[in-house]
């Protein structure tokens, strides 16, 4: 569902896939062949957030504040993004929370569960795990193509989604708004 507020619109591009239940509010940008899944929360009530092209968001992620996302990036279930700048092609790992101001560098992958804490900038093609988050390995090829399958998966969801999916009973309205 898109909300305006104080005159500023949500930008989806026409390929872009949001689901019925996600909300996007304010200075939201989401461009071309990403997807917003189930249940997220883009708030742009405080700041600019930028959804790169290709990029996923999946179910349950909220992001808040300013926070640019490059492209090909997968954001995984239930993650907390909070003022941050994500490099192209990164993993967010499930459960991951990122408090800004942080930066993450190109290729970068966030383990699964872990915290980035304020002032964190990973460098580019960097592994970052634990409580609070620290680098843990080089991010290589393997890591790479991982983040890469990750992607292509929900750009083929997102292309199936867009074609296929289709609201029984009176959810009708919900897809309206959101085509």
């Amino acid at each position: 569902m898109l909300f305006s507020l104080d005159g500023m619109i949500p930008k989806v591009h026409e390929s872009a896939f949001i689901a019925p239940t996600a909300v996007l509010i304010g200075d939201v940008e989401v461009q071309a062949n990403a997807s917003v899944w189930w249940g997220c929360v883009l708030r742009g009530d405080s700041g600019k957030i930028i959804i790169g092209e290709g990029t996923n968001v999946q179910d349950g992620s909220v992001l808040h504040e300013v926070t640019t996302i490059g492209k090909n990036c997968v954001i995984a279930h239930l993650c907390l993004v909070h003022r941050a700048v994500v490099g192209d092609n990164v993993l967010i790992g499930n459960g991951a929370l990122v408090f800004g101001p942080v930066e993450i560098g190109a290729g970068s992958v966030i383990g699964a569960g872990a915290v980035v804490v304020p002032n964190t900038k990973v460098p580019p093609n960097t592994i970052m795990l634990g409580v609070p988050a620290k680098a843990a390995a080089e991010a290589v090829e393997r890591h790479h193509r991982d983040t890469e399958q990750l992607a292509a998966g929900y750009q083929r969801n997102r292309a199936r989604y867009l074609q296929g999916l289709t609201p029984i009973g009176d959810w009708s309205h919900w897809l309206k708004m959101v085509k």
